[in-house]
């Protein structure tokens, strides 16, 4: 049986708006999205029996309560596809982090048994499976700089965002999405959609989203583990232009000038216990080249 490899790009959001809860239970929002090349390696094999799916780390579910699992699931259904898989995930993307690790995972199972079994949906068919599979997973069907809006399921590329010299940090803390949430709902808070958020206001000036990001939730989670606003306090003593938290946590972000910067902060990072890892933006051209290894 043949099989292929697959890149799983980690995301950060540059910002992250979010208003209002809807109508379904989730909270209206406005993000810019952006993948980074750090990345978890797949490994998708076809077989003639059901579908596998497997992780290096622990913490993520095995079998049907995988996301991969559940995106090869779905595609073989939509496809009318009869052969199975056996999907392998390295994984490198810290779990429950505000990277977007299992939202890829999914998007790069969609596209690799896409090619591996000979699959032939159009770009909004697999958007319609991505979006039942999770608000992130869309996003990684299309990567680069994108504006996320509704639950961040509904994605819209924008002019890519170059940064050549991030740090991430994580301090081994796992944040759960919906507890970020609910602590953000119980504070009183403008929740009119009307008002123009600051996300489309930092879109119309994409290079300058290093300097000019905010996320709406890092308050309260920070709240929670104030370990998190450690990291950031230390990041920008350490040289980063900004520090930010990704996601609903707990990786933070760190925007520096030069490579010299921040490797030294990462070694600072390091020394103190912490998962820190450089990376860089990733554009769509790259990210479409370079998503099969």
């Amino acid at each position: 049986m043949s099989s292929i490899g697959v890149r799983s790009y980690a995301k950060i959001n540059w910002t992250l708006d979010v208003l209002s809860r809807r109508e379904d239970g989730y909270h209206e929002l406005r993000t810019i999205l952006q993948t980074v090349s750090l990345y978890d390696r797949l490994r998708l094999e076809e077989t003639d029996g059901a579908i596998e799916a497997v992780s290096s780390d622990s913490r993520v579910p095995e079998g049907e309560a995988n996301l991969a699992h559940k995106a090869a699931t779905a595609l073989r259904r939509v496809a009318g596809v009869r052969a199975g898989a056996r999907i392998e995930i390295d994984k490198r993307i810290p779990v429950a982090a505000g990277l977007g690790g299992g939202s890829s995972n999914a998007a790069a199972t969609l596209i690799g048994l896409s090619r591996l079994w000979r699959v032939e949906l159009g770009y909004g068919e697999m958007i319609e499976i991505a979006r039942r599979l999770g608000s992130d997973v869309p996003f990684f069907l299309l990567g680069g700089t994108a504006l996320g809006v509704g639950r961040g399921e509904e994605v819209y590329p924008l002019e890519e965002a170059r940064s050549d010299h991030l740090l991430l940090v994580n301090c081994g803390i796992s944040v759960s999405t919906a507890a970020a949430y609910a602590r953000l709902s119980r504070l009183t808070r403008p929740n009119d959609v009307r008002i123009m958020p600051f996300t489309l206001l930092a879109a119309r000036d994409i290079r300058e989203l290093p300097l000019a990001a905010r996320n709406d939730l890092q308050e309260v989670v920070a709240a929670a583990h104030p370990e998190i606003a450690e990291v950031i306090k230390r990041l920008e003593s350490l040289g980063a232009r900004h520090a930010l938290m990704s996601g609903s946590g707990a990786t933070v972000v760190g925007v520096f000038d030069n490579l010299e910067t921040s490797e030294k902060a990462r070694a600072e990072m390091r020394a103190m216990g912490f998962w820190s890892e450089r990376v860089r933006a990733i554009g769509r051209r790259e990210y479409g080249e370079t998503i099969f290894d």
